[in-house]
């Protein structure tokens, strides 16, 4: 008779909490993946079917669905990150603007699919809320990193400018008109000059 330890018949609990957090990554990843391809609320089944894991490990998953958005968050800042390390350029207002328009045009066409999700699930999610006002803090913050002093205290301008060059503009531009992504650009940058014109 073969006699067995506890080490050879229970699963090594360092070994499931690798995989559970390799499944979380996998779940988190094919929920970005389905709404980057226009999925706005993609269901347990579809996430399972492309994260490669049980249909019972994603409900499990779910469970906790402020723990997903927080690392969905968190894969999209990086995004974020790699778009902020190069500071706006230009030896102008006009040319820093630019850049500015140029940056974050590239920036929202890679976060345009995630906001659009984020703002389906809004409701539902506090975390989600707290994320929606630190990003429009963000932006304004940029904003102001590289406007003149005299621009930023002129309320009307900057508050005129902030629309004009935030996500929710470029979403307006892309999806609900129909703009490409060279045309979007180009109505920011015309309504961003004609804005600071003295």
């Amino acid at each position: 008779m073969v006699k067995t330890t506890t080490h050879d018949t229970e699963p090594s609990t360092d070994g499931r909490r690798t995989r559970g957090l390799n499944n979380r990554k996998q779940i988190v990843q094919a929920l970005i993946d389905l709404t980057c391809e226009g999925v706005m609320s993609p269901t347990a089944e579809q996430v399972s079917e492309r994260a490669g894991v049980a249909l019972r490990t994603v409900f499990r998953h779910f469970d906790d669905m402020e723990t997903l958005y927080r690392e969905i968050s968190a894969a999209m800042d990086q995004k974020v990150l790699e778009t902020l390390k190069k500071p706006v350029q230009g030896d102008t207002v006009e040319a820093r603007l630019l850049h500015a328009i140029d940056r974050r045009s590239h920036m929202f066409e890679q976060l345009m699919p995630m906001q659009l999700s984020s703002l389906v699930h809004l409701h539902e999610s506090a975390y989600l809320r707290e994320q929606q006002a630190r990003n429009v803090e963000m932006q304004r913050f940029l904003l102001k990193l590289f406007l003149p002093e005299q621009m930023v205290n002129d309320n009307t301008l900057f508050e005129a400018l902030d629309l004009c060059l935030s996500i929710e503009t470029w979403i307006r531009l892309r999806r609900d008109q129909g703009l490409s992504v060279r045309s979007a650009k180009q109505v920011m940058r015309r309504c961003a000059l004609q804005l600071i014109k003295p």
